[in-house]
């Protein structure tokens, strides 16, 4: 933490605490470990949907790879494509049946389901080789800006904000925190920095710093804000009860 940011650390500290409150409680990204195919499935159904439709939607690929005899938590990209080959590629039966969800990528007229973007996606990483969660590691330790994966993901159909790339990232278990425009905007609207250029890795500065004084860890922190900023909840089910009960 740089000595520059010390007090808008505290600032900001203060803010987050007042915001979220016991870190116990937060929905935590704790990603697929082995999964390549779920890190792209969950992030692209995590944009506009409530928090256990998501989890329906996985649980539901889960449940047709059983179906398999297969494993849906080692899935990569060979194995995510091969359900809608046995659908004959088709993104809208793909989401009938096998994820039970037609939502589409966006509310305008005509918008491509979240299912197609998914074909898209697997298909994409599938042809630069990112064809498992490990093949996404030995990128990072390559180019640790992952350059070509943010290029193709960010010029998919809706996925240009980078908020689904970003999500993608955390899921995938990189434990270093690059926050997105959303955070970064969160960062500067609530420490008075609107007028001065807040570099991703100024951010990253300010949210590590911060995590130490929360305490918590700087990934956890980031996801936490990241749903905050992005409208998504931000506490685990039977706490948004409590907390409705309360009031």
């Amino acid at each position: 933490m740089t000595t520059d940011f010390t007090a808008e650390a505290e600032k900001l500290t203060a803010v987050c605490r007042g915001i979220f409150k016991d870190e116990s409680k937060w929905i935590a990204a704790d990603g697929y470990p082995h999964s390549l195919a779920l890190c792209i499935i969950d992030s692209i159904f995590s944009t506009g949907s409530h928090y256990n439709s998501v989890i329906n939607v996985v649980n539901e690929y889960r449940a047709y790879r059983r179906a398999e005899n297969g494993d849906a938590d080692q899935d990569g990209t060979k194995e995510l494509l091969a359900t809608f080959a046995a659908v004959g590629n088709s993104a809208a039966v793909w989401a009938d049946e096998v994820v039970d969800n037609r939502k589409p990528a966006h509310t305008k007229k005509n918008a491509p389901l979240k299912a197609e973007e998914i074909r898209q996606a697997a298909e994409r990483l599938h042809e630069l080789n990112y064809r498992t969660r490990d093949d996404l590691h030995r990128a990072y330790a390559e180019d640790e800006h992952l350059t070509k994966l943010k290029n193709v993901w960010l010029d998919l159909p809706s996925q240009r904000s980078g908020v689904t790339y970003n999500y993608l990232l955390i899921l995938a278990g990189f434990q270093s925190v690059k926050p997105d425009r959303m955070v970064i905007r969160f960062i500067k609207e609530n420490v008075e920095l609107e007028n001065r250029r807040l570099s991703e890795e100024d951010a990253a500065a300010l949210i590590k710093g911060v995590a130490e004084l929360y305490p918590t860890e700087p990934r956890r922190l980031d996801h936490v804000i990241w749903r905050h900023v992005s409208g998504r909840e931000v506490f685990k089910e039977e706490e948004v009860l409590a907390q409705n009960i309360q009031r």
